[in-house]
């Protein structure tokens, strides 16, 4: 088979592993009332306001969402949220590659059963179904510890690590620990950033169409208002080129080619809120960045029949701004770039002292390249000072992973860092990536970060 054959099979694969645990009756029913979501959202679009903030746009922790993804992947083109969807496929893929094996690893329903309820938090799960297919990948043999069901050597109850793995006669302990995808402090920032935006992409239409603003917030974002921002963008506009700063906010002007964009639209319809709408508005594609486009559309169509969902696309554009947004402040700096240390020891605190064990850490690299640089510094200093002495976990592996939608594809990055007690700790794992089914490729001493850093550095 192709890669695109072998992509849609582990797809498809990973949407038949939870379905066939939820029931297909159970899931049709799930799925008529997610549906219904979808379209009470989207039935009635003013083409006076901003598309973007009326589509429907899925949370991201609910496992009906995995599950519909996967069901759309391929069979569907019509039907997507491209930047969570691109998310939700290397999860799918690479968890559908091993799913018969999955099926037969012991006590794996109680972690299906969990994940499905929805009523939790349901990436915890799929992060535990990642590690065990790791696992399977690197030749152990694996199975699921129930809560709270080890009875430790000092004869009490205590809360379990997740996995048990084997590989010739030896016996590990797996705990997974999977990060919050933001901090607290990041998702009031970004709630901060809608509402600002919302009023200001109202004024920027009007009163300076087809520009693209770039700003930066060198106090908390939670202090600025619209006000502020406005009147910055408005000294900006004045100038016309060059940054300017108005109290704690800079800003700089530039203007979207909008000869490009209409003459990619006089012969194609673009995917509303898409990576292909990105590029014709910001000239490139950025993950790193945090960016927001307020499109005033001429017209829309939604190809398919009726029972597409997600098919709206932009047939031509009446109006467009944008904005790129970042804050420099320490504060902000400080509480995005959290460390692991705490992940770390709760994960260390389920190992039980009979038999070896490993923390994984999960998380996404969402805050940007500044962040991350700072959060493995934090990382460095807190994991490889860690006092586990008296436990007997060899190892914390931490797995830092971003994604990257683009026009047509998409790839996802993941760096490892890992702090051990045992020289040889990485021995253990032929293949050190999760995020894969298959022999990837790996490049040694450099994060993805760094690579993103250098790349734009050629710019």
């Amino acid at each position: 088979m192709d890669v695109r054959q072998v992509e849609y099979a582990r797809t498809k694969a990973f949407y038949k592993l939870l379905v066939d645990r939820l029931g297909a009756d159970v899931w049709a029913t799930r799925r008529a009332a997610f549906v219904e979501r979808i379209r009470a959202k989207e039935s009635n679009i003013d083409l006076s306001m901003p598309i973007e903030a009326q589509l429907f746009v899925p949370v991201e922790d609910d496992i009906d969402w995995y599950i519909l993804v996967a069901e759309l992947a391929y069979d569907f083109p019509f039907s997507d949220c491209a930047y969570s969807s691109d998310r939700i496929y290397p999860y799918a893929k690479t968890i559908g590659a091993f799913s018969e094996q999955l099926r037969n690893i012991r006590n794996v329903e109680g972690v299906l059963d969990k994940m499905l309820a929805n009523n939790t938090k349901p990436e915890t799960q799929i992060f535990e179904l990642l590690t065990a297919s790791f696992y399977l990948k690197n030749g152990y043999e694996v199975s699921f510890i129930p809560e709270n069901s080890l009875i430790w050597p000092d004869g009490k109850t205590k809360k379990s690590p997740d996995l048990l793995v084997k590989v010739d006669d030896v016996e590990i302990y797996v705990e997974c620990k999977r990060a919050d995808k933001q901090t607290q402090y990041s998702q009031i920032e970004e709630e901060t950033w809608v509402s600002i935006w919302s009023q200001l992409s109202r004024h920027m239409l009007e009163v300076a169409p087809w520009s693209i603003v770039d700003l930066t917030f060198h106090d908390q974002v939670s202090d600025a208002t619209a006000d502020d921002v406005i009147k910055v963008v408005n000294r900006a506009i004045e100038i016309g080129s060059g940054k300017v700063r108005k109290g704690s906010i800079s800003a700089q002007i530039r203007g979207i080619d909008r000869a490009h964009l209409e003459r990619h639209y006089r012969s194609n319809s673009v995917r509303a809120n898409s990576p292909q709408h990105e590029l014709l508005v910001f000239g490139g594609m950025d993950s790193n960045e945090k960016r927001s486009i307020a499109t005033i559309a001429a017209n829309i169509v939604r190809p398919g029949d009726s029972n597409t969902i997600l098919n709206i696309f932009v047939q031509d554009v009446a109006n467009c701004v944008a904005a790129q947004w970042r804050c420099d402040h320490a504060i902000s700096l400080e509480r995005r770039s959290r460390h692991f240390k705490g992940l770390a020891n709760s994960g260390i605190t389920q190992i039980s002292p009979d038999k070896p064990g490993v923390v994984h850490i999960w998380y996404e690299t969402v805050e940007g390249i500044d962040i991350e640089e700072m959060r493995r510094v934090k990382n460095i200093d807190s994991l490889s000072t860690f006092d586990a002495s008296g436990t007997s976990v060899m190892g914390i592996l931490v797995h830092g992973v971003n994604y990257y939608p683009f026009e047509n594809r998409y790839e996802w990055a993941e760096t490892l860092q890992y702090f051990a007690r045992m020289p040889q700790l990485m021995e253990l794992y032929p293949q050190s990536l999760m995020l894969s089914a298959d022999n990837t490729q790996e490049i040694e001493d450099v994060t993805h970060w760094e690579q993103d850093k250098a790349a734009k550095s050629t710019q």
